[in-house]
């Protein structure tokens, strides 16, 4: 709604973007992050990133937010953050793989907590000098994205995307390998015209999460991914003039 709302300007989208982001920051845990439930009293690193992006695409469209959400949010995102590789864990510092038993245990494990965090912080503050950001960049370019079977994941693929072009731009010394490899990997394995009604998406049974979101999400994640240098660029722009009595 906020993204709508900031590329549109449609008035009808105003009030219930407003009213979505308003829930949203009352619904973060004080002092931390979000999960899967309104003040639930534990926050993840997956769930609090998306509710940062919610936040930015809110900004950036000129509407009310609280700097004080962001300031949670980063608190969580610090308190995650490992001081000497800077892996960033799940629920807590140092969680390791996630799995959900009996569905995607043999996958491979990739740092895509890591990537989100660092697009999460990076919302908040920009603040590249940060060492989590080049200490995240290197495990990021460690772990190329491959085709190649219990390594796909567009979860991961999806964060590292966003991760690595707000640190490093399309010039960038971590940005060009990684986006090399994430079109070799999606490109050619995308659904062509003799698939029918599969064609322009990606199998969700041959990744990490397919089985949460089906073909629906690993082409829409798949496609987000792809976008990222274009679509993103409005991370580096400045918020609207809020409209008064508009």
């Amino acid at each position: 709604l906020a993204e709508a709302y900031g590329m549109t300007g449609a008035a009808a989208l105003k009030e219930p973007a407003q009213a979505a982001v308003t829930f949203l920051m009352q619904a973060q845990n004080p002092g931390q992050g979000w999960r899967y439930s309104r003040n639930c009293g534990d926050s993840d690193t997956s769930v609090t990133s998306w509710a940062v992006a919610a936040l930015r695409a809110a900004e950036l469209a000129g509407l009310e937010i609280n700097r004080k959400n962001y300031e949670w949010a980063k608190a969580w995102f610090v308190q995650v953050t490992d001081e000497a590789y800077y892996k960033v864990g799940y629920t807590a510092k140092g969680t390791g793989k996630v799995i959900v038993q009996g569905k995607n245990e043999d996958w491979d494990n990739h740092e895509a907590l890591t990537a989100a965090a660092m697009t999460g912080r990076f919302r908040i503050d920009a603040n590249r000098q940060d060492p989590s950001f080049e200490g995240g960049a290197k495990l990021l370019v460690a772990d190329l994205p491959k085709w190649s079977a219990k390594r796909i994941d567009f979860y991961y693929w999806f964060h590292g995307t966003e991760a690595l072009f707000c640190f490093d731009g399309v010039d960038g010394n971590y940005w060009k390998p990684w986006i090399g490899a994430l079109q070799e990997a999606l490109v050619p394995n995308q659904g062509k015209a003799a698939d029918g009604c599969a064609a322009g998406s990606w199998d969700p049974e041959v990744d990490r999460w397919g089985f949460e979101g089906g073909r629906v999400y690993t082409t829409a994640i798949g496609v987000l991914a792809l976008e990222t240098g274009y679509r993103n660029a409005r991370f580096f722009g400045e918020p609207k003039e809020k409209k008064k009595g508009k």
